[in-house]
């Protein structure tokens, strides 16, 4: 009995030290916040892509050649997602409830009109598909993806 006590103790005194790395973890630094508004961004084209194909089959079309285009910094923005994810503890099941937020929001109807969609998309044919841009189109669309954790904050050295 008193070395299952002792066992539980250290056990739990592991956990409680281990508490302010994993909260720490789960905070969003900037290459993981980039990555979900990249992925915020995607998830609404597509899922206004499919809304939009009644009013244009080409929609689908201009969605997928967005895709090809981009599809290094897309999977890069996803791989910094699971990683995220996975430094959080949460892992891919984190990951997929995360991305099927993003999904069910859009889903919803928040987001760009059809008109509005096939502009983002033409104009991310319009040049070489890095991941800066992607974030920075994200970031000019004022894509506000959720960031359960919030941001990391930042420490500035004082003198």
């Amino acid at each position: 009995m008193v070395k299952s006590m002792r066992a539980l103790s250290v056990t739990v005194l592991v956990a409680v030290a281990a508490l302010p790395a994993t909260a720490q973890a789960t905070c969003w630094n900037d290459a993981a916040a980039d990555a979900a508004a990249v992925r915020d961004m995607e998830t609404m084209l597509m899922v206004g892509a499919l809304r939009c194909r009644g009013e244009s089959q080409a929609m689908i079309a201009r969605y997928n050649g967005f895709v090809r285009e981009h599809r290094a910094a897309l999977t890069q923005a996803n791989d910094q997602l699971r990683a995220h994810f996975s430094a959080s503890g949460t892992g891919l099941n984190g990951y997929d409830r995360y991305v099927t937020a993003l999904a069910n929001r859009h889903g919803g109807g928040d987001g760009l009109n059809c008109q509005q969609i096939a502009y983002v998309l033409d104009y991310a044919a319009s040049g070489p598909g890095s991941f800066a841009k992607l974030a920075g189109m994200a970031h000019d669309l004022e894509m506000d993806a959720s960031l359960p954790g919030g941001r990391c904050v930042r420490q500035i050295a004082r003198r």
